[in-house]
């Protein structure tokens, strides 16, 4: 459900953050800049919260006091991988426990907001070679969808160009998709990969303060969202967000080569006019993109055959036919 959120509290005044350093072993006074401190901080806390919370900034108010930025990983809070709606009072208690412990009061945590929230979907996939269809697949997938820009290249740690071949993403200014193979990732950056995290493929929504803000806003162009973490640790708006966002560019239906995918269609309940024009969508997305079609239809006729092909379960998306190593079908693995 959730991987990671940020927040920060206000207010915080200058004998409780002396303690948050005193308590942690650090002498404030040593250090000329705040940021210096922090990251002593940030060292010793994860000793002990098993590098779950991180303190992102500490930064000094007009009004004399301080605000301090945090960053939760959920799945190394709680040590394991599912995270569920029920256990939201669980991450609550631990946040208050640390503030009355470091702070001085747990009611500072009444007063956070939520700045960013990462919700994830994780898929066990054994088979390496499975993944690693998945992702070439993925490639066929819309370049662009409501500003979000797909990204296909990077830069590695020497600042040359560097293709993501086990990541996608799809980005703009208030959300980033990005569907990623989780052992490559720990691989890449040398880290222990954890039991919960073997075999996954995760599919990984993040929310920044752009969106966050613009659903609390009360005008017609908002929702009156409270940036609490109580209103977006619930399922049904897992459930929402993961929809809306990751089926609009990773389509419903199962993979298939191409003559595997023209037998359903034909053994559809469809018109024989329709199928046609269904086999025919099929063939050009398998020589393009699923964005080749639109150059030659109405956008009506283009999200009406994606819906057609949707209903009998057939990915628009189809496995080439040339490649041997890939089989001739492939169950989606997004099951909401």
């Amino acid at each position: 459900m959730i991987h990671t959120f940020s927040f920060y509290v206000n207010g915080v005044n200058n004998q409780d953050l002396q303690q948050l350093f005193t308590l942690n072993n650090i002498n404030l006074n040593q250090f000329t800049y705040i940021k210096a401190a922090v990251e002593k901080l940030n060292q010793r806390l994860k000793q002990k919260l098993n590098q779950a919370l991180v303190i992102s900034s500490i930064i000094f108010n007009c009004d004399n006091d301080w605000t301090v930025k945090c960053k939760v990983d959920v799945t190394k809070l709680l040590s394991r991988g599912t995270i569920k709606e029920t256990d939201y009072h669980e991450v609550e208690r631990i946040l208050r426990t640390f503030f009355d412990q470091y702070c001085g009061s747990a009611e500072y945590f009444d007063q956070h907001v939520l700045t960013r929230i990462d919700y994830k979907y994780d898929i066990c996939i054994p088979s390496a070679t499975d993944r690693k269809l998945l992702f070439f697949l993925f490639e066929k997938y819309t370049s662009l969808y409501r500003f979000k820009v797909k990204v296909k290249w990077g830069k590695d740690e020497n600042g040359k160009p560097l293709k993501y071949e086990t990541s996608q993403y799809h980005k703009n200014n208030s959300v980033q998709i990005i569907v990623y193979d989780k052992e490559a990732e720990r691989r890449a950056n040398n880290e222990i990969i954890l039991p919960y995290e073997r075999n996954i493929l995760r599919y990984e929504l993040r929310l920044h303060n752009q969106h966050l803000n613009s659903m609390k806003r009360e005008d017609s162009k908002g929702h009156s969202q409270s940036k609490k973490l109580s209103v977006y640790f619930v399922d049904s708006m897992w459930e929402y967000y993961m929809k809306k966002n990751i089926l609009s560019i990773f389509r419903l239906g199962d993979f298939y080569k191409v003559y595997e995918a023209k037998k359903v269609v034909k053994n559809s309940s469809y018109t024989r006019n329709r199928k046609e024009k269904l086999i025919k969508f099929l063939t050009t997305v398998s020589k393009g993109t699923i964005d080749t079609p639109k150059k030659h239809m109405s956008a009506p006729t283009y999200r009406q055959i994606i819906k057609d092909l949707e209903s009998i379960d057939v990915n628009p998306v189809l496995i080439p036919k040339n490649r041997k190593d890939f089989p001739p079908y492939f169950k989606n693995p997004f099951q909401i």
